[in-house]
């Protein structure tokens, strides 16, 4: 079946066959393979490995959207705790592309490949007794279609991973597309990154509490063009409610840039700008928890001694994470504050450490490299950037 023109690649640890030519739909290509989506991989090997040290146990992992393979092969050479992957696809040509990888890295003693559509994969795995510890759900687009089979087929206290490269419904280009997948309303505001990984986190929230299982985020990144989430998924109806009580709203003033988070299902706020008076965009219901749990990170980070296949925009991000992990939802974007306002954009820094000589907490975000995420009222970040003209 491997009858179009490949190349070699080397990512990680693992040495694969790609489709020659590079195509990023990848309804035109032979098999699909997007080298922009290697520091996806990175981090996923490294949760991989820091949910491994953290159970203290051998892990069953699942691909149910395998492409060329190169992630799964990824997993098992480089997860030291690794003990099977199971990788599918539904397009025959992926199937005979990952064997020869397999066989190329000499994994085929924890791997089983299958052909097969993704759900129906997960779907004959979700016996208890036959679900994983790991699911990384990858799709082209929306991961919405996978996620009821998904939570199915995870154990209970494993990790599930998705990711949504569909950014411009989850920013609010397209609000109507948003709601049919994930059945939220989101807002174009200049934090829209994190209220896409909000929107996102919070669908599977609700997918999970259907079947009385719960989900926690332990890491979320928007990078590059998409947003991915990492859930420890746990069963159990008390489970889901504490799950449900961590959805809300972001209302988000145009006027005044004021944010306030509420917490509930059903919207119950005040439309009207309670600083200003002006109508709120209202962004919801969605994930109003913690996006990044600061000890999941620390296991990630104590990883990287080891790896030194890992690449130094693998390591900016996670210490990026790891200095906001922790901090409150939203940050400020500064320079289309500054743009609005039409204030010379200060440094980074600057903002922080002037924010924090005023006793608010205040960090740099990954999501944006000139935004701060604090606790301060937009009225105090916009005194600040005042202040350092």
């Amino acid at each position: 079946m491997l009858d179009f023109p490949l190349r070699p690649v080397e990512e990680g640890l693992a040495k694969v066959l790609v489709p020659a030519e590079e195509v990023r739909a990848p309804k035109k290509a032979p098999v699909f393979y997007n080298p922009v989506m290697a520091l996806n991989r990175d981090i996923a090997v490294l949760a991989l490995r820091a949910f491994c040290k953290r159970s203290r146990k051998t892990v069953r992992a699942c691909e149910p959207l395998c492409g060329c393979g190169i992630r799964g092969i990824r997993f098992a050479l480089e997860v030291p705790d690794m003990g099977e992957v199971v990788m599918g696809d539904l397009n025959p040509r992926a199937i005979s592309l990952t064997n020869e990888n397999v066989r190329r890295n000499n994994v085929a003693d924890k791997v089983r490949i299958f052909l097969s559509d993704a759900n129906a994969l997960m779907t004959s795995f979700s016996a208890p007794g036959e679900r994983f510890d790991y699911i990384d759900i990858d799709p082209f687009g929306s991961p919405s279609p996978f996620l009821d089979s998904a939570v199915r087929s995870v154990k209970n206290s494993g990790l599930l991973a998705i990711t949504a490269t569909d950014m411009a419904p989850l920013c609010g280009i397209y609000v109507a597309a948003c709601m049919r997948k994930y059945g939220s309303v989101p807002i174009r505001v200049g934090y829209a990154k994190e209220l896409a990984l909000r929107i996102l986190v919070g669908a599977l929230v609700r997918v999970a509490a259907s079947h009385e299982m719960g989900a926690r985020p332990v890491l979320c990144h928007a990078t590059d063009h998409y947003a991915r989430a990492y859930c420890i998924i746990r069963r159990g109806a008390g489970r889901a409610s504490e799950s449900v009580r961590e959805l809300g709203y972001v209302a988000h003033c145009p006027r005044c840039y004021e944010r306030e988070v509420l917490p509930g299902l059903l919207w119950s706020g005040d439309w009207a700008c309670p600083s200003c008076g002006a109508r709120r965009l209202v962004a919801g219901p969605l994930w109003i928890g913690r996006l990044i749990d600061k000890a999941f990170c620390e296991y990630m980070a104590s990883e990287l001694g080891e790896m030194n296949w890992i690449g130094r925009r693998t390591r900016k991000l996670l210490s990026l994470m790891m200095e906001e992990a922790g901090g409150p939802p939203t940050y400020y974007p500064l320079a289309r504050l500054c743009d609005e306002l039409q204030l010379p954009t200060p440094p980074v820094r600057a903002v922080i450490e002037a924010l924090r000589e005023r006793g608010w907490w205040a960090s740099r975000t990954h999501l944006d490299p000139q935004g701060v995420r604090t606790d301060a009222p937009a009225k105090a970040v916009i005194e600040a950037l005042r202040s350092l003209r």
